[in-house]
């Protein structure tokens, strides 16, 4: 211990204050975990190409992220809602038509951008996450 009470006083409550942002983050992270989540999302099988956005999209978003805790509108974990195409491709950057390589919503499935999404669930299948990818490289339709 410091003989300095100043320097006692900073480090107890530097030590509550680190406590705290865990605690928070945690919480936060824990909201979008499998036990929150509607389903199981195997059986949804994207085409190689000619992705619809409401036959194949919109239903792995509902399964895997578009739930209460983690990116329904009340929630918008991260400030992102997946209930629509609208609110998909509302923030700037998070899918970039014709180029999945710079879209934020692939690098995370991809685990390029930590953490991985979905995040404290089973990660998208290889063909999820080739049908994500390749919806974005036809142009991020709403289709």
């Amino acid at each position: 211990m410091s003989s300095n009470p100043i320097e006692e006083e900073r480090g107890s409550w530097g030590g509550a204050v680190s406590a705290a942002f865990l605690v928070a983050i945690s919480l936060f992270f824990a909201a979008c975990s499998e036990s929150t989540g509607p389903g199981s999302s195997n059986d949804i099988v994207f085409p190689d190409r000619n992705i619809k956005y409401s036959v194949s999209l919109q239903p792995l978003f509902n399964r895997t992220c578009a739930f209460s805790g983690c990116h329904d509108d009340g929630s918008q974990a991260g400030g992102l809602s997946l209930t629509s195409y609208f609110n998909a491709t509302a923030r700037p950057g998070t899918i970039i038509p014709d180029d999945p390589d710079h879209s934020i919503l692939i690098e995370r499935v991809e685990g390029r951008i930590l953490p991985r999404m979905p995040y404290g669930r089973d990660t998208l299948t290889a063909n999820q996450q080739h049908g994500l990818r390749q919806w974005v490289l036809e142009g991020a339709k709403n289709n």
